[in-house]
C-alpha cells in the first residue's frame, strides 16, 4: 500500500520542485552597476608617463644630433662605433658638399634581417620608379640652408629614417630599426612603471597600456573583455604613439522578481498540497478497501457461525424431541438466540449500507423507552444468563415520548451486544434509563477489561475493533458502535464513552419530547 501511495506523491513533489526551480530561474534578474574609474589616479599616472616618454624622446634625438654633428670631423670608424652604441641605428648616410658618401653601418641586425634594411635614395636618383625597399630623401632637404631635422617613413613599419641638417649642404640620415627601438622602450618602461603604476594596481583599476604598433605593454584585465574602454588617454612623440586605456568596474549582481517568485512558490505549494491531499485520499481509500475486505470476511464468518449453530441445534433438538424433551427445548432456545443474533447482524449491515448510500431515513413514533429497552434486553437474556452475567436495571423512562423506536432498539442492542462479546467476564451489566427536561438518557455499564483512554474515540469508527487483543476470541464486524453513534446523532443526540475507574460506560443522550394525551369526543387520543 505504501508503494502505491508514494507513486502518487513523488511525481507531484518532483513537479513542484521543477516549478519552483523554473520560477526561480525566470524571476532572476541580473543587475549591473558601473563604478567609474578613478580619473585622478589615471590622470596622474598618464602625466608621469608622458613626462618620461618626452624625456626619452629628447635624449634619443640628442644622441642622434650629436653623432650627426660629429660626422663633420670624425673618421668613419669612429662614427660607426658611436652608431653601434645607439639603439636602433642600422645605417648612417652622409650627404655633404662633395656629394654622397658610402653608408656607415651601425648596430648589427639579427641574423637574416640584414637584407631587410632599406637603403636611402635621393628623389629621382634612380628615375621615376624608386626601389621598394628604400627610404626616399626629397631633393629640397639637401638644398636647405638652416639647421633642421625630421623623420621619413620607411617602406614598412619595421624601419624609419631620421635626418639631420647640421650645416648647409651637409645632411645626415639614420635608418632606425623601429622594432628594436620599441623593444628597448618596452623593457625600460617595464621596470620604470613598477612604482608609478602601483597605485592603480592596488586600487584594482582596470587599466591597459598600448605601445607603438598597438603592442600591449600592460595586458587588460579579464573583466575588460566585455566591451570597449570607457576612457583612452593617448600620447604621441616622434618615437611612436602610446595610449592608456581604462574601463569602468562592472559589479554584477542578481535579484529576483518578487511577483514571479511568489507565483512560482504558490504554484509549487498548491502542487505539493495537492500531492499530499491525493496521498491522503489514496491512503484512506486503500485503508477503506482493506477494511471492507476484512469486513466482508468478518461478516461471512459472523453469518456462518449462527447458521452453523442453528443447523446443529435443530438437528440435536429433532433427535431429542421424543426421548429428551427438556434437552430439545434448550436446543430450540439456542436456535432462537442464534436467529436473533443473525437478525441483529443483518440489521447492522443493512443500516450501514443505507448510510453509505445516503438512504438511511429515521421515523419518529410514540413509544415508551423502557418498553423498547426491555424488549431488546429480553432477546439477550438467555445468552447473558448462560454467560452468568447479572443484569441490574434502574428504570426511569416509563413515560410516553416521540422518537424512533427502531433506532433506539438498534442502539441498545449494539451496546448490550458489546457487553456480551467483550465484557461478559466481568459478570455484570448495568442499565439505567432516565427522562429529564425532555431528554432520554440511557447508560450501559460493565465491569469488563475497559477501553484505553487513547482509543476512546477510535471505537466509534467503522470497522474498528479495539478489543481484538483482549477479547479472547470474540468476533464482530466493527460496525456496532459506529452505527449506534451515527443513529444517535441523526436523532439530534449523541453517544459518548464516559471515563470510569473500571469497566466501560456508554451514555446515550436523545431528545425525547413528551407525547400529551388529549380527550376528544369522549375518547382519549395521543398526540
Amino acid at each position: 500500500m505504501m508503494r502505491a501511495v508514494w507513486i502518487t506523491l513523488v511525481p507531484m513533489l518532483a513537479v513542484a520542485a521543477l516549478v519552483l526551480w523554473g520560477g526561480e530561474r525566470i524571476a532572476r534578474r541580473t543587475t549591473e552597476e558601473r563604478i567609474p574609474a578613478d580619473r585622478d589616479r589615471l590622470f596622474d599616472f598618464t602625466a608621469t608617463m608622458r613626462g618620461e616618454l618626452d624625456r626619452l624622446e629628447e635624449l634619443y634625438l640628442s644622441h642622434l644630433g650629436e653623432i650627426a654633428r660629429q660626422t663633420a670631423w670624425l673618421e668613419r670608424k669612429d662614427i660607426a662605433k658611436r652608431c653601434e652604441n645607439i639603439v636602433g641605428i642600422r645605417t648612417c648616410d652622409i650627404f655633404g658638399p662633395e656629394g654622397r658618401e658610402p653608408s656607415i653601418e651601425g648596430r648589427k641586425p639579427p641574423v637574416g634581417e640584414a637584407a631587410k634594411i632599406p637603403a636611402v635614395m635621393v628623389e629621382g636618383e634612380t628615375g621615376r620608379l624608386a626601389p621598394r625597399n628604400a627610404v626616399i630623401l626629397p631633393k629640397e632637404l639637401l638644398a636647405g640652408e638652416a639647421v633642421a631635422s625630421g623623420w621619413l617613413a620607411g617602406p614598412d613599419e619595421s624601419h624609419r629614417a631620421h635626418w639631420q641638417r647640421v650645416a648647409p649642404s651637409h645632411v645626415v640620415v639614420f635608418v632606425i630599426d623601429q622594432r628594436e627601438l620599441n623593444g628597448c622602450l618596452e623593457a625600460h618602461f617595464a621596470k620604470w612603471m613598477e612604482a608609478p603604476f602601483s597605485p592603480l594596481r592596488e586600487a584594482g583599476e582596470l587599466v591597459s597600456i598600448e605601445g607603438p604598433g598597438r603592442s600591449v605593454w600592460v595586458k587588460p584585465p579579464a573583466e575588460t573583455q566585455a566591451g570597449p574602454a570607457a576612457m583612452a588617454l593617448p600620447h604621441r612623440t616622434s618615437l611612436g604613439e602610446w595610449q592608456v586605456l581604462a574601463w569602468d568596474k562592472l559589479k554584477v549582481g542578481n535579484r529576483h522578481d518578487p511577483a514571479v517568485l511568489a507565483s512560482a512558490a504558490c504554484i509549487a505549494f498548491v502542487l505539493l498540497l495537492t500531492g499530499l491531499v491525493l496521498q491522503g485520499q489514496q491512503r484512506r481509500a486503500l485503508h477503506l478497501a482493506e477494511e471492507r475486505v476484512s469486513f466482508v470476511n468478518r461478516v461471512s464468518h459472523e453469518l456462518g457461525t449462527p447458521l452453523t449453530n442453528i443447523l446443529l441445534n435443530l438437528d440435536l433438538a429433532q433427535r431429542a424431541i421424543e426421548e429428551r424433551p427438556v434437552e430439545s427445548s434448550r436446543r430450540l432456545l439456542l436456535v432462537n438466540e442464534e436467529v436473533q443474533r443473525l437478525g441483529r447482524l443483518v440489521s447492522n449491515v443493512l443500516t450501514f449500507s443505507r448510510r453509505e448510500r445516503k438512504l438511511l431515513d429515521l421515523r419518529s413514533a410514540i413509544c415508551i423507552p423502557d418498553e423498547v429497552v426491555a424488549n431488546v434486553l429480553a432477546q439477550f437474556q438467555p445468552s447473558l444468563e448462560r454467560r452468568k452475567v447479572q443484569v441490574e436495571w434502574q428504570r426511569g423512562a416509563g413515560e410516553r415520548t416521540r422518537l424512533d423506536p427502531d433506532a433506539l432498539a438498534q442502539i441498545t442492542g449494539n451496546l448490550i451486544s458489546n457487553v456480551e462479546k467483550y465484557a461478559s467476564a466481568g459478570g455484570w451489566l448495568g442499565l439505567e434509563t432516565t427522562m429529564m427536561n425532555g431528554r432520554l438518557y440511557l447508560r450501559v455499564t460493565d465491569r469488563g477489561p475497559g477501553i484505553p483512554s487513547h482509543q476512546r474515540e477510535k471505537v466509534f469508527e467503522a470497522f474498528e475493533r479495539v478489543h481484538r487483543t483482549v477479547s479472547e476470541g470474540a468476533s464482530g464486524t466493527g460496525l456496532g458502535l459506529a452505527i449506534a453513534r451515527d443513529l444517535a446523532r441523526r436523532m439530534d443526540g449523541d453517544l459518548v464513552l464516559v471515563p470510569t475507574q473500571t469497566g466501560t460506560r456508554f451514555e446515550l443522550d436523545l431528545p425525547a419530547p413528551a407525547a400529551l394525551s388529549i380527550i376528544s369526543n369522549g375518547h382519549p387520543s395521543v398526540a
